[in-house]
């Protein structure tokens, strides 16, 4: 029989804060996995099994139907038990480690809620159940700084002037241009084989590199 893996997330705890005060902590999410039981397992449970006939089926043939699965955590081991016939609910089982022994969680639509049922069931009688280990969180690369490129250098421009967009032009130091009134540290373009610029003040990260070797002006 197929194994099945489900996680259940947001696990949380109830517990009392320094004032006393009830509050809800977050534990994080846990995995278990749905694995098949063998006809001699099934057999055992065929008490609970018997009760999703409500159908009123034949008793033997409707057995002949059901499917049971074991729970298992792959820290705490086997932690409940899912049944199910033919078109009904699953019956949920819990294992209550502190007894030794099975409690019913009750009847759920389908094994995804049959393995939350336990893993809730477990967390509320205090026998809360390992986390799963979170990943590392993403680092966003550093970003690119823009290097200053030597003046002459061929560029495409991709600012936000729609009408250079685009366009390949030649970069100088903006401040040594007399159309820049300011102590700016950006560029001025020109269109190759013109000398006056076509736009100043413009920003490194506005500008790609087309050739690493001055344009003739």
């Amino acid at each position: 029989m197929k194994n099945y893996s489900f996680t259940t997330r947001n696990v949380t705890a109830g517990e009392r804060d320094a004032a006393g005060v009830m509050v809800l902590r977050h534990l994080g999410d846990v995995t278990v996995t749905l694995e098949g039981m063998l006809p001699a397992e099934l057999s055992e449970w065929e008490w609970a099994a018997a009760a999703l006939n409500t159908r009123g089926w034949n008793e033997e043939q409707f057995l002949l139907t059901v499917r049971g699965w074991k729970v298992v955590h792959p820290e705490a081991g086997v932690v409940g038990i899912l049944l199910q016939g033919a078109g009904t609910r699953v019956h949920v089982e819990w294992y209550d480690a502190a007894n030794e022994d099975y409690f019913s969680a009750g009847w759920v639509r389908n094994l995804r809620h049959g393995a939350a049922q336990i893993v809730n069931a477990r967390q509320t009688a205090g026998q809360g159940l390992p986390v799963d280990v979170e990943p590392e969180p993403y680092k966003a690369p550093a970003p690119v700084v823009p290097v200053w490129l030597e003046g002459g250098t061929v560029v495409r421009y991709h600012g936000s002037l729609s009408e250079l967009s685009g366009g390949t032009f030649r970069v100088e130091d903006c401040y040594r241009t007399e159309a820049c009134d300011l102590d700016c540290d950006g560029y001025a373009l020109y269109r190759i084989g013109e000398w006056w610029p076509c736009a100043v003040h413009v920003g490194l990260a506005h500008v790609t590199a087309l050739d690493a070797e001055p344009a003739a002006a």
